[in-house]
């Protein structure tokens, strides 16, 4: 759908996917029918129950599914549309779709929703279709196929022969189709049947060359003439066993011409291919996005989601890499966090594969283990954490405060009882000590390091003792008001609250605005049985989260769990209830039913109705 001048809306998105009634269960980023979509033929084949489409990148295996998906969709079946390039994006797309399903609980670990999923899809009544888009495994999508019902299957992926179900291949166009897609696509009368045949009759490259012969106004004789001159080789880097088309690459490469220098284009050259969110990359991108798409660079997905083809993202590679523009886009959001973070933050670390890794996308890793780590995910935090340590000591170890950070990352994120990270934490304090003394800023630092991990293995004494020495120093700087939160939340789990007040209005005296340490104020007052005053500090914390956060943040919405804790301990129990219902909707809404906020409001509740 066109503006009447002709140009794409600046939202170009909106356009091909149809509307969806809300009692309709979607799930995925279905890509939207690009400009000048010729359905294959192979489409009257995807009648099976399991159709695995095969075939070379760049033929359409992804619109052909995509085109089965938004049909079905239209036809009112439930739709998922799973990304499955790692086992891990298989596992999040079932858990999502066991969360709109209403089969996901908090207790359950990612296997058993996603078997709930299967077996849930193999007695349903009615239409479904799950699509595993550009599978590498197919190992990994095989635990998840229902074996029975009426749910359809489809596959993407360059494999052959997997004997899972109906293989449906897909080839680059037939020649005359090839033509007729680029008479169609440029509007030009011209014998376009040599330029076909010199892309190879590839659809990708097709597209891409029609889109720039619109954008510069040539027929295809010039279009030929410049191809065939264009030094492609000069700008790529083949790898054995890796090849992309010739064509292919060389058409990229044209169209890519007018976008010389884009930052946009780097950047989505290293994120994920299964999308990335306009909120991700903000409005400042709209009208780039526009021109992109309107020389077939991007496509859109979803409600809001942009999708680069793999081919290109590789060609794009080959020019320049985007990863130090993508990590800074991508640090500029940790605060929201979310798992589309830790979808993209994936694809760069997967990415950056054999290469040295620079601080912020390090950086970028530990906010992920971080992130993990409250949501439940302990062993995959572990791992990566464990990870990410060893590199910054491997080529960062002359950066103290990385190392610290990664160290502390560590201590937050790996599985309780780690005898050896707990020696390592109290030899770098007094290491520390030794070196700086104690008054020294590093010295603090190690000390809330060791303090936090700690506490994070139930070790409160010990978090009090390491806390201690600063308690009574001169107030001053981040580290320093931080060890006075974390000695409050350290005397509050050692059952001396008391002492957490004292320390925490001490800091409060200087700093009445930090909206954290009244959080941790309000716990120790609630561990005194002082409800009244907890709830006061609660409905503060919350209503100026709310009003300068907004009502969606996450510190708003765990201000929001814990006024709901302070409501039931004053005895109003209905609307402490209301309360956490509506945390824990949000919650699971914007980051999934594992994340911190969620669980501590089940937990909330589960205390309300035992009570």
């Amino acid at each position: 759908m066109r503006n009447q001048d002709g140009r794409m809306p600046v939202r170009a998105e909106y356009r091909g996917l149809p509307a969806v009634p809300a009692d309709q269960v979607v799930t995925g980023l279905i890509p939207h029918e690009p400009p000048n979509f010729q359905t294959p033929a192979a489409r009257n084949l995807l009648s099976a129950p399991v159709c695995v489409v095969t075939g070379q990148r760049g033929v359409g295996k992804t619109q052909l599914a995509a085109a089965h998906a938004r049909q079905r969709v239209s036809a009112g079946w439930l739709v998922a549309w799973i990304g499955a390039e790692t086992p891990g994006q298989i596992t999040a797309g079932m858990v999502e779709l066991a969360d709109r399903l209403g089969l996901y609980r908090p207790e359950d670990s990612a296997d058993i929703a996603a078997a709930r999923v299967r077996n849930h899809l193999q007695t349903r009544s009615g239409n479904a279709l799950l699509v595993f888009d550009n599978v590498v495994s197919l190992d990994a999508v095989r635990p998840h196929l229902p074996s029975v019902g009426a749910c359809q299957v489809l596959i993407t992926s360059t494999v052959r022969g997997s004997q899972l179900g109906r293989e449906v291949p897909v080839d680059v166009f037939a020649p005359q189709d090839a033509s007729r897609f680029l008479r169609e696509a440029t509007g030009l009368d011209g014998d376009a049947a040599e330029l076909a045949a010199e892309l190879g009759h590839l659809p990708l490259a097709l597209a891409q060359a029609a889109a720039r012969i619109r954008a510069a106004r040539w027929d295809f004789a010039k279009y030929l003439q410049n191809f065939r001159k264009f030094p492609a080789e000069k700008y790529l880097s083949r790898r054995d066993g890796d090849p992309y088309p010739l064509g292919a690459a060389t058409a990229i490469l044209m169209a890519l011409e007018p976008f010389q220098g884009s930052e946009l284009v780097r950047i989505l050259s290293v994120l994920s291919p299964d999308g990335v969110s306009r909120q991700l990359l903000g409005d400042s991108f709209d009208d780039e996005l526009v021109a992109l798409h309107e020389a077939s660079l991007v496509e859109f997905a979803g409600d809001s989601s942009v999708l680069v083809h793999r081919l290109v993202q590789r060609v794009v590679r080959d020019l320049d890499d985007g990863t130090e523009l993508a990590a800074k886009l991508l640090l500029g959001h940790v605060e929201f966090g979310g798992d589309e973070l830790v979808r993209q933050i994936e694809a760069l670390w997967a990415g950056a594969s054999g290469r040295p890794v620079s601080k912020p996308v390090l950086r970028l890793r530990m906010w992920e283990a971080s992130f993990l780590g409250s949501t439940g995910g302990f062993a995959q935090a572990g791992a990566i954490a464990e990870e990410v340590y060893a590199e910054c000591v491997a080529r960062f170890g002359d950066d103290r405060e990385l190392l610290l950070t990664a160290r502390r990352v560590a201590a937050t994120c790996t599985p309780s009882g780690l005898d050896d990270l707990l020696a390592e934490l109290r030899i770098d304090l007094e290491t520390s000590r030794e070196v700086h003394g104690a008054g020294h800023p590093g010295t603090l630092l190690s000390a809330r390091v060791l303090g936090q991990y700690c506490l994070r293995i139930g070790r409160a004494e010990e978090a009090v003792s390491v806390l201690e020495p600063w308690r009574d120093e001169p107030l001053g700087g981040t580290e320093q008001f931080g060890a006075l939160d974390d000695l409050g939340y350290a005397y509050t789990s050692a059952g001396r609250a008391e002492q957490a007040v004292i320390v925490l209005e001490r800091s409060l005296a200087v700093r009445p605005e930090a909206l954290y340490t009244q959080s941790l104020l309000s716990d120790a007052f609630g561990a005194l049985g002082r409800s009244a005053e907890q709830r006061r500090v609660c409905e503060h914390v919350w209503d100026t989260y709310r009003r300068t956060a907004g009502p969606d943040h996450p510190n708003t919405l765990l201000a929001a769990g814990k006024l709901g804790v302070a409501l039931h301990a004053c005895g109003e129990v209905e609307l402490a209830r209301s309360l956490l219902l509506v945390v824990r909707t949000i919650g699971i809404e914007l980051f999934g039913p594992d994340h911190l906020i969620v669980t501590a409001a089940q937990n909330s509740l589960q205390i309300i109705r035992d009570a």
